[in-house]
């Protein structure tokens, strides 16, 4: 028994000297760089280092601070901070960069407006019609916004963003009020009518419904609807001496009013629109370089990246993404002959425990989903991923005004989002798109809006009433086409059936993917390439399987492998499941303690039985 006890004695004195051993090797491991002599269990190993001749005289590296200052410049950068301040300006510049990350000095501003379609200036610089999402503007400093519409009178606002904030600007136009005419007869006056006092109007009729009407560049006129507008004028009042009618997509038409109204009376004037010919490009640069861009949803081209032939004289959408980096959404104006620049400073994405979510619910439910310009899902869902701070959540659905706001993201933490939508006004009204396949580009009155998407409408709000065209494209399929009326306070219906392209004489060999996820945003890999975040439709797959991978952070990698067939889109709709967190491994000290615990309950119990 005397035996068995000194064991385990010798045992727990070796097991408690130990301990300090692997405390100093863990800290060495995580500090492999340290130079100061390794302390272990109060005994100090030295080292001895060789000497060896040299040619130049040793100097000896001082411990004290130099209070003199010295008239050579130093050849080592200093590594020990000074604790006195300068007292002369350095006038040499430094050539190490800062060790710090650089934040940015920018911002993102989205405006909406009721009606949409309303004509947006920043600063004095176009930024197309509404809705304009992402626009990209210089932070501490103050920006102006400008949203004008032909019959309602123009918005402006004045904003300040902070470094890498996203706002929003939600622009409700109030109507010029119109006289209406008079329900009983106005007596005949037989005295002279005082200057300024008569009045009379306007007509001009056009071929296409939604155009607006200016006289000698100014924002008042009126919108075509039914193929005619009017606006009153004064019959002594200054004549115009030009009229204007525009539309995106659609060239200008300037003509001449060579007459003007008497007391009462009407003048018509006559406008016809044709489709817009002229082009432009966009030149999109990205940090970093080598990101995928998507021009309307269509055209795909990696970064640095021009596009050529681009429609002028109207609002493009470009969307960049890279894998680890958060996407990037931003609308930009073109004008003819000219180039339109996008630089697209990406953001990084954080690990999961650095990211934070936002959970998305509206009554009634079924609304599109727009993160910072970016299509996510429809409600109810939750869009993870999102990095702290700031962002512009846009929801719209038909039927229902459109909402736009700002919520701040925390790591970590999921933000809660619940919006009751309220009714559209009686002056504008919507629509709700589908196609089948889904996944398709839709243009309206030739400006891109989104994709189609599977299981639900893409909901367009606050049109002006009139007549609107709606264009529907997807690869390997011929466009669809289709004029309808908006009525204020309406919804209008579009279900597009998709024609495939008839065969040629080549079989056709590629198809699409259309790919969605529950959470969105995940990162899409095919084949091991990176080619989007979920939901996105791949286009121009070769024909056969491919391994289409889904990574997001927190949820589990989901693996599937894909079969194409030429000419077809294939549809797949993942759910990824939440991750597990990852149970934390046991040092070796903390195991020795307890071994070393153990073993000192046995010597205890030894010793009881002595």
């Amino acid at each position: 028994m005397k035996i068995t006890v000194l064991f385990f004695g010798v045992l727990l004195f070796l097991l408690l000297a130990s301990m300090p051993v692997m405390a100093a090797a863990e800290e060495n491991s995580a500090s492999p760089l340290s130079t100061a002599p390794a302390i272990l269990s109060g005994v100090t190993h030295e080292t001895t280092a060789t000497v060896l001749p040299t040619k130049e005289p040793i100097r000896e590296v001082t411990t004290e601070l130099t209070l003199v200052p010295t008239k050579e410049p130093t050849k080592e950068p200093t590594i020990v901070p000074t604790k006195e301040p300068t007292k002369e300006p350095t006038l040499v510049p430094t050539k190490e960069p800062s060790l710090g990350p650089i934040e940015p000095q920018i911002g993102w501003i989205t405006i909406i407006s009721t009606p949409s379609g309303a004509a947006v200036t920043v600063d004095g610089a176009s930024q197309g019609t509404t809705p304009v999402s992402a626009v990209e503007l210089a932070a501490g400093k103050d920006h102006t916004v400008k949203v004008t519409l032909s019959g309602y009178e123009p918005y402006e606002t004045t904003i300040r963003l902070s470094p890498l904030e996203h706002s929003s600007v939600d622009a409700t136009l109030k109507l010029i009020p119109m006289p209406e005419p008079s329900k009983t007869p106005t007596p005949v006056i037989t005295t002279q009518v005082p200057i300024g006092s008569g009045k009379g109007w306007i007509q001009v009729n056009c071929n296409v419904d939604g155009a607006t009407v200016s006289f000698d560049q100014l924002s008042s006129g009126c919108t075509i609807a039914s193929g005619s507008c009017s606006t009153e004028v004064g019959t002594t009042s200054t004549p115009f001496k030009t009229f204007t009618v525009q539309k995106p997509g659609y060239d200008i038409y300037t003509g001449q009013v060579t007459s003007w109204p008497t007391n009462g009376q009407t003048v018509t004037f006559y406008a016809t629109l044709n489709p817009s010919t002229s082009v432009g490009a966009i030149a999109v640069n990205t940090n970093p370089s080598g990101a995928v861009v998507t021009l309307d949803g269509t055209t795909q081209l990696y970064s640095p990246a021009t596009f050529n032939s681009v429609t002028a004289g109207t609002t493009h959408t470009i969307q960049v993404i890279t894998s680890n980096y958060q996407p990037y959404v931003s609308t930009v104006w073109v004008a003819s002959g000219t180039t339109a620049t996008v630089n697209a400073q990406l953001i990084p994405i954080s690990p999961s425990s650095s990211t934070g979510s936002v959970s998305v619910s509206t009554s009634p439910e079924g609304a599109d989903i727009y993160v910072d310009g970016q299509y996510m899902s429809f409600t109810p869902s939750v869009i993870p991923g999102l990095t702290p701070g700031t962002h512009t959540i846009r929801l719209q659905k038909a039927g229902y005004d459109e909402f736009i706001t700002t919520v701040r993201v925390v790591a970590g933490q999921r933000t809660p989002l619940s919006v009751t939508l309220g009714s559209l006004p009686p002056t504008v009204g919507s629509m709700e798109v589908a196609s089948a396949p889904s996944g398709a580009s839709v243009f309206l009155d030739g400006t891109y809006v989104g994709p189609t998407q599977p299981n639900n409408y893409l909901d367009l709000t606050s049109l002006i009433q009139g007549a609107h065209t709606i264009t529907i494209r997807l690869a390997d399929y011929q466009d669809y086409t289709q004029t309808v009326f908006v009525t204020g306070g309406k919804i209008v219906t579009i279900n597009a059936q998709l024609t495939p392209v008839s065969p040629g004489p080549v079989a056709d060999t590629t198809g699409q993917i259309q790919i969605v996820s529950t959470p969105p945003g995940a990162n899409i890999f095919l084949d091991n390439v990176f080619r989007g975040i979920t939901p996105a439709t791949l286009n121009d797959i070769p024909q056969g399987s491919h391994v289409l991978s889904l990574k997001q952070s927190g949820y589990n990698d989901a693996v599937q492998t894909v079969s194409v067939t030429g000419g077809q889109t294939t549809p797949v709709s993942i759910s990824l499941g939440e991750a597990l967190p990852t149970p934390t491994q046991k040092s070796p000290a903390s195991i020795l303690l307890v071994f070393g615990a153990l073993t000192g309950a046995v010597f205890v119990c030894a010793a009881r039985r002595k």
